[in-house]
């Protein structure tokens, strides 16, 4: 059963950098504790955090190394959080079988005509984040899919 769609308080930036064997990309993927890492291109990972003070942690120990940069995206995107036995068979309802991840992957989709990043935070619980422009749009997706499904 998927027990739990609720929306989560973000925190987001993007950390680009030019060379994805430089120290800047180094330097982030090492991570934080608090933080999840999404690489969504070569030379783009996206660090999201549900408190500001580890994305603030992050992004100071970042200032230094040079390569790259750190823009913050807190405000502009939102964030469910889909936990259960059964999210990948909802996720697959929404959009498609290949959004059904393992622990630590995230890839990019479309759900309602929306592009959705999900990220498999750990065993039975996935991230959706989306623009902020869209989440309205999502969420009345994700109801009425489960409203039909039950």
């Amino acid at each position: 059963m998927v027990e739990d769609v609720t929306e989560v308080p973000l925190h987001a930036a993007t950390l680009r950098y030019f060379d994805a064997a430089g120290s800047f990309a180094a330097a982030a993927a090492t991570g934080v504790p608090g933080v999840v890492l999404a690489r969504v291109r070569p030379t783009e990972t996206l660090a999201l955090s549900e408190d500001a003070a580890p994305l603030a942690g992050l992004r100071g120990r970042l200032l230094e190394v040079p390569g790259g940069h750190v823009v913050d995206l807190t405000g502009g995107l939102k964030a469910f959080r889909l936990r259960g036995d059964r999210a990948a068979e909802l996720l697959s309802r929404l959009g498609s079988t290949a959004l059904a991840l393992r622990v630590g992957e995230a890839r990019r989709g479309r759900f309602a005509d929306v592009p959705v990043l999900v990220v498999c935070v750990r065993a039975e619980e996935t991230l959706l984040v989306v623009d902020r422009a869209y989440a309205e749009h999502l969420r009345g997706w994700i109801e009425a899919t489960l409203a039909d499904w039950t």
